[in-house]
């Protein structure tokens, strides 16, 4: 049963969440609600890998189903350590250890299968034809429509991310730029490192990144979309900063490449350290939205990189988010098992920017966004 609240937070910007569904309902323990095994790449399925099947205890169940109305989809028995749905097709990919397949849910036809010939520590979907693997040295990009074609090789990862947990792979709508996110445990903090790679160029550096996304935006008054790369970061004191960077190359028309940032004050509990995990971009209304893990939400204006409000939107870790197509909001998945979508209350938050907040230009141009069909 959805539980529709609004919060405020003590600024009094609203924010409206709502609980969608509990995993537990449909039978996932809660133990089993962990980031390797609930995946969640769009916000049309989330996909879980749970318990033992009662015929064969080699065999885990697979459910997967809408976050948005809780009907499922395919539920099935699997050997496989890891599945992961395309982000806009009913196709199914399935890991078990070095193996790798395809699998057309509506049809149940393979599609394509492979082989790597190292172990893959973190693999997604970079669009509907490829995915991507990150092993400990490389990374590949599988593209399914290309026959009995190897996974191809893209990069080497880079040294400065030799130890630590990978936890995000991103690429810009055109895969030409690639991103891959680490985390490291270092004393009271967590340090994250992102390896930014041009394809074109071949050229490939390192930043101070914990959570880091990439988007297609037109900047007002620019005839062309822009591509735009967003990092978030965070130090070891309360500060962090969110970055709109403008990537290259320039488009004959547009304004000079844009690069702006803005600070951001972590909120932490007493005995925990938090920090960003999650980037979601609603190019349509002009909105970054940060998520942190102990379930702060930072929304920013793209055009500035300006933090216009935030709110505690779970008491809980929030281990994967996505953005809600239908309301421009997020869809999140909780350690609880609560499958959450998280909206702004339109017309108080433009309210709140005019009055509050004294960002009356983002309020402007976010309520233009809203009431353009």
């Amino acid at each position: 049963m959805s539980n529709n609240n609004t919060i405020h937070n003590d600024k009094g910007q609203p924010i409206t969440i709502t609980e969608m569904l509990q995993l537990a309902h449909i039978g996932v323990p809660s133990d089993q609600v962990t980031w390797s095994r609930v995946t969640m790449i769009s916000d049309r399925w989330i996909a879980i890998r749970h318990g033992k099947s009662e015929d064969n205890a080699q065999k885990a169940m697979v459910t997967v189903l809408n976050p948005k109305d809780g009907s499922i989809s395919y539920a099935g028995q699997t050997t496989a350590d890891s599945v992961i749905m395309n982000p806009t097709q009913p196709i199914m990919a399935l890991k078990a250890g070095l193996r790798f397949e395809v699998f057309n849910l509506d049809t149940k036809v393979l599609i394509s299968k492979t082989r790597l010939h190292e172990a893959v520590v973190y693999w997604t979907w970079v669009n509907s034809d490829v995915i991507a693997m990150v092993t400990e040295t490389s990374i590949y990009h599988w593209d399914l429509w290309q026959g009995s074609c190897p996974p191809e090789k893209m990069f080497n990862r880079h040294s400065r991310l030799a130890f630590s947990e990978i936890v995000s792979y991103k690429t810009d709508p055109a895969v030409k730029w690639l991103a891959v996110t680490g985390m490291t445990p270092e004393d009271d903090k967590i340090s994250g490192v992102t390896q930014l790679y041009n394809l074109e160029e071949d050229i490939t550096q390192c930043i101070t990144a914990h959570a880091v996304c990439f988007a297609s935006y037109k900047f007002t008054d620019n005839p062309c979309p822009s591509t735009l790369f967003f990092v978030c970061t965070r130090d070891v004191h309360d500060h962090g900063k969110v970055h709109v960077i403008e990537l290259g190359p320039y488009k004959v028309g547009n304004f000079a490449p844009r690069n702006c940032y803005d600070h951001v004050q972590y909120l932490d509990d007493t005995d925990r350290y938090d920090f960003p995990i999650s980037l979601q971009v609603s190019a349509e209304y002009g909105i970054l939205f940060v998520i942190t893990k102990y379930g702060y939400l930072y929304i920013c204006d793209i055009q500035t990189a300006t933090c216009l409000c935030c709110a505690r939107i779970s008491m809980d870790i929030i281990f994967t988010s996505t953005l809600n197509t239908d309301t421009q909001g997020i869809l999140g998945v909780t350690r609880g098992g609560q499958v959450l979508t998280i909206d702004l209350e339109k017309e108080s938050v433009i309210s709140y920017l005019r009055e509050t907040g004294k960002k009356s230009h983002q309020a402007n141009r976010l309520e233009q966004a809203i009431t353009t069909p």
